[in-house]
């Protein structure tokens, strides 16, 4: 089994062999696509028809819930399942079917990830379209999608992805209140709300779905006692016939009280977790602050001699392992952006607490062990840190990081809460913030949906967009130009005039994609209700609303922009090449560009603009020209607005994230050779980082650039990707010497950062050879992956990753 970090077992209570079998388990399952929830959710809208929306998913939601099957996994130690089998994907068609009848014969056959579908499954799908094609929640969007934004989408510069076909998640449950009181006393609560006239009509319905989804979350829960007593009846192994049993026990009652012990309070979690990905086909539900608010229920059991550590590291483990049998399947044109099955369920520890002292505490080295023990994609762990942190804590973290599984990434408390607050969130909320998704951050419990991830919006087609005149050259497209002649190649005759026009450029497309955001908002509003979800969300039951009808505290949402670093890079080489140094002309370069470097003049160009300072190598020049290119971005967002201001919640804004998940692939693959000197096709800068190989000074030399970017502002959550080879955090010298770049990183104000610790050759060899890698997990973006999951143009981009040493 694997090394343990630091823990060292002290009794004969746990069985580490069984939980490395249940891990492998898990590292070895096979995606698969389940028609089961289809299923259901089908038959209860049959029977509903005619009724409010919002009652029709709750009444599919307990339906659902009371017929689906359960099962428990043999090893496992944590219960309840989202599909009919493990790591199998629900269809959701209330969202979207066309896409998936279309892509039924293909599933099995893509580059990444792969999913099996049997004959039966395809004819279920088959047998269900024809009720729900014309009536989806995509079908909604794609009737209000105006013509300007379609040509928009055409030219390669927005996305809409998820929010126009799927639910939204990016949400953290008020886990503090629901291990506190359960989930039956919001259900008594919601039962007398739903009959008090002085709420609308519309609050009373909100009150009468939470009652009937609740109570059918305690149907799910309770039919796992007789279950779990029927598999003990018949199991020979002493010891895992008495944990049956006393899993059947906390069936019986879970959540109709708060949770009485540290299994229960796991259990709760985790159910919480996965229960709302049966609601809704959204994603990034995270556990937030995990070692906070269970760390009560773990101390008082260790103190009251109820378990031991070793019991309380297993029921951990065996609860991050059970992540990773949860999964979901989306459009393959989609799954280009989102590869490796990622579900970006987020849970962190660490950090400072709402009184501003720190929160590290004996659960939270549990929680770093255990992640070790794991070694999956799922959950998708992450640490807090600030300057009073504990130096054995932040060697915990790099010991983990060490291993190479690409966790956890590293939050700066410092910058993060800074960003918070300067959005008008008071501090005490702001410190007690969390991860939701990828980098993404906000305050557990209080936040509504997408904190980031709304449009798509690629700055690496802008910036070429820009270029030839607004016409895009692969469709044709132009929707604004530089001047109004057809001329398909810009002329500048200053650096001012070509800065001026990317602001320009800049915010007409943004302005177009805050259109899109709002139409797909104002579609998921309807066919997103989640009001189980919605309830363990505070000021939901308060409000009488979803959230995406503003049911939440704080709404603060971003989007998804992507290439800063290529543009900066490029607005650096005009700037010194054409207009300072006066080496090249505006004409040439364009040329250059056309042939991709190809020609004998467009190399001798091509060598010039690789001279040119690139963001990431601490050079002034460069650095300040990316830090005006965020800059440009930040000015234009006081001006948009959510659909929800002025609805409900406190605070109702846009904010800035550099989270993109993979999408920096794909969007490469539809711009061009861009002056930065990068190739027609490859991939976009991720996040903040410096773009793929361009950064040549070193790790420190990365920070230095990265601490000049509006980080504090980002407010959404800045990633910074970096690589190191195994050699340079071996021994004891070079993991002091990683804590020391991880202080400096705090100091210097860098908002994240996360790490692969894996080198350039083994990344080859498990391309070559992906049947002995299943156990290879890589940091892809804000999220971990199975390397061998990845399409090989991922897998290539990292490793085009510059690989740091000391």
């Amino acid at each position: 089994m694997k090394e343990f970090l630091y823990f060292k077992p002290s009794d004969n209570s746990v069985d580490w062999e069984r939980t490395a079998r249940f891990q492998r388990f898990m590292e070895k399952r096979r995606a698969s696509i389940c028609s089961e929830r289809a299923l259901l959710y089908t038959e209860s809208f049959q029977m509903t028809e005619g009724q409010p929306y919002i009652l029709r998913k709750a009444k599919a939601f307990a339906y659902t819930l009371e017929h689906m099957h359960i099962y428990v996994d043999e090893d496992s130690l944590i219960f309840g399942n989202q599909a009919s089998r493990n790591f199998a994907a629900p269809i959701f068609p209330e969202y979207s079917i066309q896409w998936a009848i279309d892509e039924l014969d293909t599933f099995s056959l893509r580059e990444g990830d792969v999913f099996m579908i049997d004959e039966s499954t395809k004819e279920d799908l088959r047998s269900i379209a024809p009720y729900w094609i014309g009536h989806t929640h995509e079908d909604a969007v794609n009737q209000a999608i105006p013509e300007e934004l379609r040509m928009a989408e055409k030219q390669g510069v927005i996305h809409r992805g998820g929010i126009s076909m799927s639910g939204d998640g990016h949400i953290v449950p008020d886990y503090p209140t629901i291990l506190k009181q359960g989930l039956r006393c919001i259900a008594r609560e919601a039962d007398e709300k739903k009959y008090d006239t002085a709420y609308t009509l519309e609050q009373r319905q909100f009150y009468e779905a939470v009652s009937i989804s609740l109570t059918g979350v305690l149907t799910y829960i309770h039919r796992f006692g007789p279950y779990l007593r029927a598999k003990a009846s018949v199991c020979e192994d002493p010891r895992r016939k008495e944990e049956l049993l006393a899993m059947a026990l906390m069936a019986d009652t879970l959540m109709e009280q708060g949770a009485r012990s540290f299994h229960e309070g796991c259990e709760t979690a985790y159910l919480i977790h996965m229960l709302q990905m049966i609601e809704s086909n959204g994603h990034s539900f995270c556990y937030g602050r995990f070692d906070q608010y269970m760390y009560d229920l773990y101390r008082s059991d260790i103190e009251q001699g109820r378990i031991t550590e070793d019991q309380a590291l297993e029921i951990v483990t065996h609860m991050f392992i059970m992540n990773s049998g949860n999964n979901k399947v989306r459009p393959y044109g989609h799954t280009r952006f989102s590869q490796g099955y990622p579900l970006y369920s987020n849970l962190v520890v660490g950090g400072m607490k709402p009184d501003g002292t720190d929160g590290t505490n004996g659960l939270t080295y549990l929680c770093i062990e255990a992640m070790n023990l794991t070694s999956l994609a799922e959950p998708n762990f992450s640490a807090r840190y600030w300057s009073k942190s504990p130096k054995e804590y932040l060697r915990a973290c790099a010991k983990l990081i060490r291993t190479g599984c690409g966790m956890p990434s590293m939050f700066n408390d410092e910058t993060a809460v800074k960003g918070l607050v300067d959005l008008g969130i008071p501090e005490a909320d702001a410190r007690d913030y969390c991860p939701i998704g990828c980098v993404e951050t906000g305050v557990p419990g209080k936040y509504g949906h997408r904190a980031t991830g709304m449009t798509y919006v690629n700055w690496g087609k802008v910036f070429e967009l820009m270029l030839y005149n607004g016409f895009d050259p692969n469709s044709g497209i132009r929707l604004i130009s530089v001047n109004d002649s057809d001329v398909r190649e810009s002329e500048f005759t200053s650096y001012e005039e070509v800065w001026n026009t990317w602001k320009r450029f800049l915010k007409y497309y943004s302005d177009r994609s805050v259109e899109c955001d709002r139409i797909c908002d104002t579609y998921l509003a309807v066919y997103d209700a989640d009001p189980f979800a919605s309830a363990l969300i505070q000021d939901s039951m308060k409000l009488g609303k979803t959230l995406k009808n503003g049911g939440c505290r704080y709404d603060v949402i971003s989007q998804s922009n992507i290439g800063p670093s290529v543009v900066g890079n490029s607005l650096a080489v005009i700037r010194q090449l054409i207009f300072e140094d006066k080496k090249i002309t505006f004409h040439e370069l364009m040329d250059a560009l056309r042939d991709n470097w190809t020609s004998r003049s467009s190399m001798r160009i091509h060598k010039l603009v690789n001279s040119v300072p690139k963001f990431g190598n601490d050079n002034d020049m460069v650095d300040e020209i990316v830090k005006e290119v965020f800059d440009s971005y930040l000015e234009l967002l006081p001006g948009y607005e959510t659909l929800r201001s002025g609805q409900g919640p406190q605070i109702s804004r846009y904010t800035m994230s550099t989270s993109n998940i993979t999408s920096y692939v794909p969007n490469g693959f539809v711009v061009g050779a861009t002056p930065d000197g990068r190739a027609a096709g490859t991939p976009l800068n991720e996040g903040c980082s410096p773009t793929q190989g361009t950064d040549h000074n070193g790790p420190t030399a990365v920070i230095n650039s990265v601490a000049k970017l509006p980080n504090d502002k980002v407010a959404a959550g800045q990633l910074l990707n970096m690589r190191f080879n195994a050699a340079a955090l071996s021994g004891d010298e070079n993991l002091d010497k990683f804590v020391s770049f991880l202080e400096t990183s705090q100091k210097k104000g860098i908002y994240h950062n996360q790490f692969n610790v894996i080198s350039s050759e083994t990344l080859r060899e498990a391309q070559l050879h992906p049947e002995q890698y299943t156990d290879l997990i890589v940091r892809v973006a804000g999220y971990c992956a199975q390397f061998v999951s990845l399409m090989p143009q991922t897998q290539d981009a990292i490793i085009a990753r510059t690989e740091n040493d000391w």
